[in-house]
């Protein structure tokens, strides 16, 4: 078995101990807690896989620099609570560079980010959230690089996923338990907010799409960079 299948095994049975000893403790109370603890868990695999890709110092520089890129553009909007260029900067980071850096940028972004914005509880879940963004992206780098049509549509596609694991939160949030009916009560709530992730993803998506391609295929190619991840 590879270090990367006794990674994500590890992981599984750790996620898997968690939600049991959580249920045990907590007798289905702290539904908050448990699924915060199963979505820390759920990082794990990414940056072993990372630290054990053992990258060049220029690899670490370029993503360093795409998260300062997305932290700022986050700050630039925040003004505008829905409207902002964060998913589409980290789809394009990862179509170009692929799915373990666009997990690496979406989460860490998430983080250094909520520095600013306030670091609280919902802060994991926004992690899980732009860290799938990005992986997914990178998983269908060859794609969405080569059709616009199919990037326009995963980036409405991603408003929609972001919503979603926010909406999670938000029900958890409320009283410490998950109830069904109120999640599908919440999804269909934020609506308005959800229409506004879609549009400003497929917004930013057309607006910087060229030119970041352009530049970070140069650098790419530049720094003998691979998508082996």
């Amino acid at each position: 078995m590879s270090k990367h299948n006794k990674i994500a095994l590890i992981s599984l049975i750790m996620a898997v101990l968690a939600a049991v000893i959580g249920v045990l403790l907590w007798h289905d109370q702290q539904y908050n807690l448990i699924i915060m603890m199963l979505v820390v868990i759920s990082w794990v695999p990414f940056y072993f896989k990372y630290e054990l890709s053992h990258p060049k110092t220029r690899e670490v520089v370029i993503l360093a620099i795409m998260i300062a890129l997305t932290t700022l553009a986050r700050t630039l909007f925040i003004l505008f609570p829905s409207f902002k260029p964060v998913s589409a900067l980290i789809i394009i980071m990862a179509v170009v560079f692929g799915k373990q850096d666009g997990f690496l940028c979406g989460s860490l972004s998430a983080l250094i980010s909520d520095f600013i914005f306030g670091i609280g509880p919902w802060t994991p879940f926004q992690m899980l959230a732009w860290g799938l963004i990005g992986y997914l992206a990178g998983l269908f780098c060859r794609q969405l690089y080569q059709n616009k049509w199919l990037l326009y549509g995963y980036g409405a596609m991603s408003g929609i996923i972001f919503s979603m694991i926010m909406d999670l939160w938000s029900v958890l949030a409320i009283d410490n338990s998950f109830n069904l009916s109120r999640y599908l009560f919440t999804v269909i709530a934020a609506l308005p907010v959800t229409i506004t992730y879609i549009v400003s993803n497929i917004i930013f998506i057309f607006v910087f799409k060229d030119a970041m391609f352009k530049i970070l295929q140069r650098v790419k190619v530049k720094y003998g960079i691979t998508e082996g991840n």
